[in-house]
């Protein structure tokens, strides 16, 4: 469980990629959008790929996210992003026990200076997933090894801020992702996330707030406990 753990906080960063960062640029919308998750990848074992996530689920409201992950057998994890202070907060819910922990902007800015930010080309091609027109991105980096990658984004500016991928290496992406085909090294091989739905409706404030009964923790406490968290 520890080493699947550690992929999944590693991968906050490559796929929980909608979150907002300016109120000055925020939207109107507000509401969740529920994704597919699939995996490409040859090297994970069954019991590794069954463990992964296969859908998510994210809130947005003003300049705040929330993405809730299912990891089966009760457990799951939610990480909920404040664009205004551009810190963030991961939950997790492990053996029927609530753990928190914070992070603030400078723990932020620590994580984005190890992550390589692709170029990014707008291709001429649209597409409408749930009755949004997205753009099409195509993300290009190049591995330590010196092979290239090409990751392929489709992106809406109907929803959140210009800027609502601060916190991930989607960063230059001024659009919500709806659907993406990426390369990650956790899982050595491609993550595929496709919307599934999209609803529209007004979100409490309460629905940012951590839970009563959630036991908070240091980012030392959490890390040595699950071997992840940043």
């Amino acid at each position: 469980m520890k080493k699947i753990l550690s992929i999944l906080t590693a991968m906050v960063f490559v796929f929980f990629s909608v979150n907002l960062a300016n109120a000055q640029k925020t939207k109107t919308f507000q509401g969740t959008i529920t994704y597919d998750i699939s995996y490409n990848s040859a090297t994970l074992t069954p019991a590794q790929k069954a463990m992964l996530p296969t859908s998510e689920t994210v809130t947005i409201k003003d300049c705040k996210t929330k993405t809730e992950t299912d990891l089966g057998q009760g457990a799951s994890m939610t990480v909920i992003i404040d664009g205004s202070t551009k810190g963030y907060t991961l939950l997790l819910e492990y053996m029927g026990e609530k753990y928190a922990v914070k992070y603030t902007a400078a723990d932020t800015a620590e994580v984005m200076s190890k992550i390589k930010i692709p170029t990014v080309k707008i291709a001429a091609e649209t597409k409408v997933i749930s009755g949004f027109t997205c753009k099409k991105a195509i993300l290009t980096s190049t591995n330590d090894d010196g092979t290239t990658v090409n990751d392929t984004v489709y992106y809406s500016e109907e929803i959140g801020c210009k800027d609502i991928n601060f916190m991930s290496e989607f960063k230059n992406v001024q659009g919500t992702i709806l659907e993406s085909t990426q390369y990650s090294s956790q899982v050595e091989g491609t993550i595929v996330k496709k919307t599934k739905e999209i609803k529209k409706g007004k979100v409490a404030d309460t629905v940012f707030m951590i839970p009563s009964d959630a036991k908070e923790m240091t980012k030392e406490e959490f890390k040595k406990m699950f071997g992840g968290g940043e």
